[in-house]
């Protein structure tokens, strides 16, 4: 079974007139595919900012991120520590007409939510997926042999899992984009760590007496202007 959300689909239209939402590093714009058996559903177009929106390396890295992310969550899929799942959504670099830089495109999520940033900020507002990601994120550096650290988890909550979108990774020599904080990010995000139900005690933790070096801030979420739906969907009812 996948663990991840891709866009099948080659074309959509996308509303570049008007910013449907903002990000530290992209600004992201509405559509809809018009190709594929994502023909007629909603999609979203990011792209870089002024400075960095033609800057090829940028778009590798992001990439790269994904890649590990989904790694990550596949290995975690596999541990059951949740019985719900745990999707990425899949970005595609495409080409864009009309003499724009490419962007990065992917469905369109519903139910927004952001859970943790990457300097230790937590939103523990939602139960059972706030203990959840929070775990998600020990998990990854336990996982790694205490290399990296999966972060600024956030994305749609769904009746039974969870997509997630614009993931962040940190690593000790500081080699996943500008928002990697390296080896200081990392310690700071584990000094304000409080492990919770879906922890293990026996995860490894990088060890400081320290106070944490990066302040703490919730930093910009992606989408942060869809609806939060009364009755939520499950994820049977989107397209991996």
């Amino acid at each position: 079974m996948s663990n991840s959300r891709h866009n099948n689909s080659t074309e959509a239209r996308i509303l570049y007139s008007q910013i449907f939402a903002s990000g530290t590093f992209k600004n992201v714009f509405a559509g809809t595919y018009t190709s594929g058996s994502r023909a007629g559903q909603p999609c979203v177009a990011k792209e870089f900012k002024a400075g960095l929106v033609y800057e090829e390396h940028y778009f590798h890295e992001e990439m790269r991120v994904i890649r590990r992310t989904q790694m990550v969550i596949n290995d975690w899929q596999r541990s059951g520590r949740i019985d719900k799942r745990i999707l990425l959504n899949t970005p595609e670099i495409w080409e864009v007409s009309g003499g724009r830089a490419k962007v990065l495109v992917e469905p369109m999520i519903e139910n927004f939510v952001k859970f943790n940033s990457n300097s230790g900020w937590v939103n523990n507002s939602d139960g059972v997926w706030s203990d959840a990601m929070q775990a998600l994120s020990h998990f990854s550096y336990h996982n790694s042999d205490g290399r990296l650290l999966l972060c600024d988890l956030q994305g749609g909550s769904y009746r039974d899992g969870f997509v997630l979108t614009d993931p962040v990774i940190m690593s000790q020599n500081q080699s996943y984009g500008p928002a990697d904080l390296g080896p200081a990010g990392i310690k700071s995000f584990f000094q304000r760590h409080r492990c919770g139900n879906y922890c293990s005690s026996g995860w490894r933790q990088p060890h400081s007496s320290s106070a944490p070096t990066v302040p703490k801030r919730k930093g910009t979420s992606m989408v942060p202007y869809l609806p939060t739906r009364a009755s939520r969907n499950p994820l049977s009812r989107i397209q991996e």
